[in-house]
Parts: C-alpha cells; structure tokens; sequence
C-alpha cells in the first residue's frame, strides 16, 4: 500500500512489492496472479474499510450528525490510509484503468449514502441530489488528503467544520425532509 501510494501502480513493480513485503515476487503471483489483481485486492479492502464506517455514521438518527459523523470517520480513515487514498484517486484520474474496482466505483457508493442522509435533511430536486453529494465526498476527501500531505493550521475539526458549511447551506435554503 505504500508503495502504491507514493508512485502509480505502473512505476512499481512486483520485485518492490515482494521485497517490501518479505516475500519472494512468486508468491505474489501466485496469490495475487497479477499486479493489477494486487491493486484491485488493495483498492477493494480499504473501500470496503471506508463504506463500512460511513454506513455506520450515516446510521446516526439525526441526519446533521450522521454527516457530522461521516465526515470525521472520513477525515480519521484518510489520515490512517493517506496511500489507499492516493492510489484510489490516481485509479480514478487514469483516463486508461482498465481494473476490476473501475466497475463497482466507491464514488458512487459513497454518493449513493450521501443522498440517503440528505434525504432524511432536506428536500432537493432530484437532479441536485447526486452534484451535492458530489460535492460533499469530493471536498472532504480533497481536504483530508490534503491535510496528510502538509502540516499547516487546518487541523481536523476546522475542516469537518468547512465542509458542514455546505450542509449549513442546505438547511438555510433547502425544506426540510418530512420524516
């Protein structure tokens, strides 16, 4: 995962990934079969890591603290795993992936909980929905991200705080959902 994280999946090859693993590189095929099954075994243990605790948050009765709740597991889990983080967004830049985890894409899971607690907020349009929950999951994790790779004065709850802002927004302009 480190290595992975620091340098696209083509600039690593399986000699680093055995070595850093104490491993032999026979090992890894034969466990893996290839780089790319590697990476996708990568890319889906800690999506599944990340939908677990998010649906966990967004389980919160109040749906104001579920997205409270999501943002700060979000904030912990990109700090503990800057590199799964990396190695998913370059994923998903990669205009050439042709991986496995293309085609179940965590954006669209975690866009689908998003709208589930916004719903239970407010009332959108639904052609708002999917843009907003966009927005919400593509700012926290920019920022989250962000804050791993520098040490400046956004400390977590300053940015759990930023991003709230735009469900403050919501509430300020939006009806409320009828529960």
């Amino acid at each position: 995962m480190k290595l992975l994280g620091t340098r696209s999946p083509d600039a690593v090859s399986v000699d680093e990934i055995a070595s850093a693993a104490g491993v032999s590189k026979g090992t890894v095929y034969y466990n893996y079969g290839s780089k790319d099954e590697l990476v996708s075994q990568i890319l889906n243990f800690g999506a599944q890591k990340l939908l677990d605790g998010l649906s966990q948050a967004a389980a919160c009765a109040d749906p104001y603290q579920a997205f409270k709740k999501m943002l700060e597991f979000s904030m912990d889990f990109v700090a503990s795993y800057p590199a799964f983080v990396q190695l998913w967004m370059q994923e998903q830049l990669s205009a050439d992936t042709a991986s496995d985890f293309t085609s179940t894409p965590l954006h669209s899971q975690v866009t689908t909980l998003l709208i589930e607690v916004l719903e239970r907020l407010v009332k959108l349009p639904k052609a708002e929905k999917l843009p907003v929950a966009t927005t919400i999951f593509g700012a926290t994790l920019f920022n989250a991200r962000m804050s791993t790779t520098r040490s400046d004065e956004l400390g977590r709850d300053q940015m759990v705080r930023s991003v709230l802002l735009i469900v403050d927004g919501l509430l300020a302009t939006a009806p409320p959902a009828k529960n």
